[in-house]
């Protein structure tokens, strides 16, 4: 797990992207150091994690900039008809304020990105069942992409600008100048971003995870490869499984500790591994470890630490 206690947003975020990078350049080792299909399989996990990095990089750099014109429209608003017009705006308006302020262009982005990602799974399924088309499961794609956009903006963005823009502007009542008050609420918002940012990089996961969960279970395989980097910060959770299969039965048992479903989270916030399921034949030919009951073990523990 990556540590960053203590840390400030602006490490905490260098210190992730760091991860990052070092995940994409252990998965490319992997890669030339596999052959065939096995290889086929972990350069297309690669390309999913660097689709999901620039999604994450791309939402980023379009929050900053809705936030600035929101924080910019709040100064404007609260000087020309009070901080009511602010306080009892509705989630709609709220909403409203950041799309036009930005935060429309990460939609698109990230409507951009989740296309990279669903043809980064589909190169997974297609080196381990040939015969599989992605057009079988479109209508579920469909629900699963409008489901994630919703939980991110509805379900993670939308509920903290809201509490922190009101939190903020409640010293205003207690007659504290406009200009101190919006210098705290831009410190106020750049600490809860850093919130932000990591569930939404774990709701942008979680998508390319659920994509494959789905894929799976249309071709009905219940076996799964747990790929990703091996490196020094790797989860021991997801150490004691990378490159190992675990069937359904020892999926259920798993636990990351972070409350998370491990077939759509990995190990958990952060977590840059993921499951790919492979037929009966494709372990036999790769030559792939089946997880024992002492890896299980040995996962559970280490997601309790």
């Amino acid at each position: 797990m990556l540590c960053v206690c203590g840390a400030t947003q602006h490490t905490q975020l260098l210190a992730e992207r760091d991860a990052d990078q070092i995940a994409v350049d252990d998965l490319t080792r992997q890669a030339k150091n596999a052959s065939g299909v096995m290889a086929t399989l972990i350069r297309a996990r690669r390309d999913q994690i660097q689709a999901e990095i620039r999604a994450e990089r791309e939402f980023e750099r379009a929050l900053n900039t809705a936030i600035s014109s929101l924080l910019d429209v709040i100064e404007v608003t609260v000087q020309s008809a009070g901080p009511n017009a602010i306080l009892d705006a509705t989630d709609e308006q709220l909403l409203e304020l950041l799309i036009t302020g930005g935060l429309g262009d990460a939609i698109d982005g990230f409507i951009t990105q989740q296309q990279r990602i669903n043809e980064a799974v589909s190169k997974t399924l297609s080196a381990v069942d040939p015969q599989f088309n992605m057009g079988l499961i479109a209508s579920q794609v469909e629900q699963l992409q409008t489901q994630t956009i919703s939980d991110i903006f509805e379900g993670v963005v939308i509920p903290t600008v809201k509490s922190t823009v009101r939190d903020g502007l409640r010293d205003l009542r207690a007659a504290v100048p406009l200009n101190t008050v919006m210098s705290n609420l831009q410190t106020r918002m750049n600490s809860a971003q850093g919130r932000q940012l990591t569930e939404i990089k774990t709701k942008i996961s979680q998508y390319g995870r659920g994509l494959t969960a789905i894929a799976g279970a249309a071709a009905e395989l219940d076996h799964y490869l747990y790929t990703g980097p091996m490196d020094g910060i790797t989860r021991p959770f997801c150490r004691a499984l990378v490159n190992k299969v675990v069937d359904e039965r020892q999926m259920a048992r798993l636990n990351n500790g972070q409350g998370l479903a491990v077939k759509t989270s990995g190990g958990g916030y952060n977590c840059r591994h993921s499951w790919s399921p492979v037929t009966e034949s494709f372990i036999e030919a790769a030559e792939l470890d089946q997880a024992t009951a002492s890896d299980i073990n040995k996962a559970n523990t280490g997601g309790k630490r």
